[in-house]
């Protein structure tokens, strides 16, 4: 596992949308930290058939800053003009990384339905802070800052917060967390998704405390053969413990979460939320 940790630096997002060097040069966390403050109270409305609708919920840009108490400040892409209660995605970057391009990436493929919530971490001790980059500090330390945001997000954003069964997604490190941290947090998660990572280490015996969790369907998403391979082998003791789980691939996009392996990952997303009618207006084919 060590070595995962130590080989989880991603291509950096955005490459198909902005050359290298732009990329390279993104504005780091300080772009991101005017926090939004909501425009609306509770004021709410009831509709023709008793649904209660708030008012829009507006800020400045679409991915802020969220004070996380005991914790560095984690990133939020907001689903701007939501006039009801929306539901809740979690994105757990990689090594070498960086919150913002998880909430970036995944609000693409989200179409910016959701909350998406992505915790910060620790810095990368050996990267230059020009980079701005991102690790995590274990799994103790990682389930108690993702239970923290969590917490955070509720309590600033609880108009519009729907809490209940959060979507997990993890990339590379994100993912290898992801497998024990949706575990222990039975009723918590109800899908999951895991991209270039997190199919190591299965067994019939994980595969069944993970049905237990309540955890309703799981995607793999790869960029590289080997990740293929593995996943299907975790797919196929998840779905024998009653498990939905599909795995798709980007080709041979290489070890990250952008481009062709999130596109594929765009094209199941239907499929991974369908039975949770929160998600009935996200417009997903």
């Amino acid at each position: 596992m060590l070595l995962l940790f130590g080989a989880c630096r991603p291509t950096p997002p955005g490459s198909e949308r902005r050359a290298a060097a732009e990329t390279s040069a993104r504005a780091p966390a300080s772009a991101v930290s005017e926090t939004a403050t909501p425009d609306a109270s509770a004021d709410v409305d009831a509709g023709e058939a008793g649904t209660v609708r708030l008012e829009p919920l507006t800020a400045k840009q679409p991915l802020v800053e969220l004070e996380v108490p005991k914790f560095r400040p984690a990133t939020v892409s907001l689903p701007l003009g939501a006039t009801e209660k929306r539901p809740v995605v979690v994105a757990l970057h990689g090594n070498y990384d960086r919150p913002e391009w998880q909430c970036e990436v995944m609000r693409e493929i989200t179409r910016g339905f959701p909350f998406i919530l992505c915790p910060r971490g620790i810095p990368r001790s050996d990267a230059p802070k020009s980079e701005d980059r991102w690790e995590y500090g274990g799994l103790d330390k990682t389930d108690s800052e993702l239970s923290a945001a969590l917490d955070a997000l509720q309590s600033r954003y609880s108009d519009w917060v729907d809490g209940e069964h959060v979507v997990y997604t993890g990339f590379s490190l994100g993912a290898i967390l992801g497998k024990s941290i949706v575990t222990a947090r039975a009723g918590t998660f109800s899908r999951a998704v895991f991209s270039e990572g997190g199919f190591e280490g299965w067994s019939a015996a994980r595969a069944k405390k993970f049905a237990e969790a309540g955890v309703g369907r799981v995607l793999f998403a790869c960029g590289q053969a080997a990740c293929v391979q593995s996943s299907k082998a975790a797919q196929r003791l998840l779905e024998a413990q009653g498990i939905p789980t599909h795995v798709v691939s980007g080709g041979n996009a290489g070890h990250t979460y952008d481009g062709p392996v999130a596109r594929a990952i765009s094209r199941e997303w239907a499929w991974l939320v369908e039975g949770d009618t929160r998600w009935a207006g996200a417009g997903l084919q």
